[in-house]
């Protein structure tokens, strides 16, 4: 697969950011789009893109689920990292290749 220049930008530019979880999951999707619509994939770059993109939930991002997660949540708590999100691409990613 190609560099994914989006997705490398925003590891530079986001290097210590923390966001919420309904940020985390826009900015996931919001990357994946920017690196779908790139007119230099092959088609089988699109293909996982897409697959990718349709596949994505937010255990990608975090599996926790305890009292203080949800304590959290209902607060809205920025707690997941600009790591995080990157680990999850590359994780939905290779679940697709």
């Amino acid at each position: 697969m190609r560099t994914l220049e989006k997705i490398d930008e925003f590891r530079r530019e986001a290097k210590n950011a923390v966001f919420t979880k309904q940020q985390a999951v826009a900015i996931t999707m919001n990357l994946l789009d920017a690196e779908r619509r790139c007119q230099q994939n092959t088609d089988e770059e699109n293909r996982i893109l897409t697959d990718a993109m349709q596949r994505i939930t937010f255990q990608y991002l975090d599996e926790t689920a305890s009292e203080t997660d949800e304590l959290l949540d209902r607060f809205n708590v920025a707690r997941l990292t600009s790591e995080d999100i990157l680990k999850a691409i590359d994780s939905v990613l290779f679940d697709c290749k």
